[in-house]
């Protein structure tokens, strides 16, 4: 009989073990189907379509080079008088869409033996998307500082 209480005993041992074996089975079942597709992120990751405005306002009227880029796209603009505005209506972008404004002081100044007409000025880049600052920066611009400026920005 010390036999028959062993397999018995052997028995109730495995049924245990196939309940705890099959709540595990349902539980990670369970647990997997709650995590989120990768398609059901909301659409977030498509492209979408906005306004985006690019603007150089400066404390000084001067001539400049103004350049607008959109991804491989780029626009050069001689601007005799800012501040400058240039709105790209309804245009698609999306993560990794590249934006970069361009700024080149490109006014006339005398020199005499008083000195030069140059007198120095901040300018302000601003790249807008749907009237919001995207990116932003100001720049102090003087005689021997009156390179190129530029801000870009990269859409995450």
């Amino acid at each position: 009989m010390i036999f028959g209480n062993q397999i018995i005993e052997t028995k109730n041992i495995l049924f245990k073990m196939k309940k705890s074996l099959f709540a595990i089975l349902f539980f990670s079942c369970l647990i997997i189907s709650c995590i989120p597709d990768d398609s059901d992120s909301g659409g977030d990751d498509g492209p979408i379509t906005a306004n985006i405005r690019f603007e150089v306002v400066t404390t000084r009227n001067s001539e400049a080079v103004i350049t607008t880029t959109i991804d491989n796209e780029t626009d050069t603009e001689n601007v005799e008088n800012l501040p400058f505005s240039l709105t790209y209506s309804q245009t698609e972008i999306e993560a990794g869409t590249y934006l970069r404004l361009t700024y080149l002081e490109n006014g006339s100044y005398s020199v005499s033996e008083e000195g030069s007409s140059w007198t120095d000025y901040s300018a302000v880049l601003t790249i807008y998307i749907n009237n919001s600052v995207a990116a932003t920066e100001t720049f102090d611009i003087t005689e021997d500082n009156s390179g190129v400026k530029q801000i870009d920005l990269t859409i995450n």
